[in-house]
Order: C-alpha cells, then structure tokens, then sequence
C-alpha cells in the first residue's frame, strides 16, 4: 500500500522539523530521515545560530560574515534573507519551547548566551 501526504520532508534537522510543523497546520506530513529521528547536522551544530539580537550587532555585520564565510559560494540575496529572517526564526523556537544556551526565559533575548 503507498503511502500518500501532502507534504513530505526530506531530513530532520531544524529546517526541515521547522517546516514540518508549518505544514501540518496544512494537511498530513511525512518526515524522512536518516537512520534515527534526532541524526542530522543540526544536532551536531558547534556554532550555535548567528543571529543579530543585540543592539551593538547590526544586520549588514551579520551579511558581510556570511559573505566572506562562504568564500564567493553564497547568493547575496539568501544571505540577506536569511540574515534578515533570523531574529524571527529564533523567535518561533523559542515560542514553540526551544531553550537555548543562557536562556532562563522564553520572553526576552536579554538572557542569551551571545558570543562571537
């Protein structure tokens, strides 16, 4: 018997269990993953999310970093939308109980762990 969605979800890393949640407000989702539901590179992320939360950061600081991360391989156009998404991003995990490093609280980003 096969098996019908309306959305299937390739991986189960912070992307992809991120869209899986949007969708399922929309109809049914599949998630495919590698051998174990927490395996992805999200779980073996070391730097953390970069992100512009203060206000000694400055979203073009942010852009410029990923350019020069990238070495000439990245779009100038995701890298700003991505920069400039971020802070929002942070937020829905936050609102959906993601506790990140520092964080006491789901209401501001004054308790964060921020470093370079």
């Amino acid at each position: 018997m096969p098996l019908v969605c309306d959305y299937l979800v390739l991986g189960s890393g912070i992307a992809g269990l991120s869209f899986a949640l949007d969708a399922a407000a929309h109809g049914d989702v599949v998630i495919v993953t590698k051998r174990g539901r927490d395996e992805s590179n999200t779980k073996y992320a070391q730097g953390g999310i970069a992100s512009v939360l203060s206000h000694d950061d400055t979203f073009a600081a942010h852009v410029a970093d990923t350019m020069a991360a990238g070495a000439g391989l990245c779009h100038d156009v995701v890298v700003e939308l991505c920069v400039r998404e971020g802070p929002g991003r942070i937020g829905m995990l936050r609102d959906i109980g993601v506790r990140f490093t520092g964080a006491n609280s789901l209401e501001t980003d004054a308790d964060l762990d921020l470093a370079r």
